[in-house]
């Protein structure tokens, strides 16, 4: 009877065990690569977008945070704020958006932040 008892306790053991560990472990985000030029290269893991200035040799981070807004439509608009600007980028955010401009190819690019 107490073997049985003993074999539960460490079958028991083994399971809480298992269920605390899977629990507590948690993985890094994969990085996802947005856009690749000779240039420019710019990837999102979780939250955070990183843009790399391949020319300028500066790289930039950028993190996206969850804002609870009032639904007023004067609080809907927002002008860009100019974040860098070299003589091969220009990066400006607006709320959730991150408008990147490479200058050496004339694109401009708009990139949503992580999240909703």
């Amino acid at each position: 009877m107490k073997r049985k008892h003993k074999a539960a306790a460490v079958l028991l053991a083994l399971v809480m065990a298992v269920f605390a560990l899977t629990g507590c472990t948690k993985t890094a985000p994969a990085t996802i690569t947005l856009y690749d030029t000779e240039s420019l290269y710019i990837e999102r893991q979780g939250a955070e977008t990183r843009v790399y200035d391949r020319i300028g040799g500066a790289d930039y981070t950028f993190t996206s945070h969850r804002v609870k807004t009032d639904g007023s439509p004067a609080a809907q608009i927002r002008e860009a704020t100019t974040t860098a600007d070299t003589d091969t980028i220009q990066l400006k955010t607006v709320y959730n958006l991150i408008i990147v401009t490479d200058k050496t190819t004339g694109t401009t690019l708009y990139i949503k932040g992580a999240g909703k």
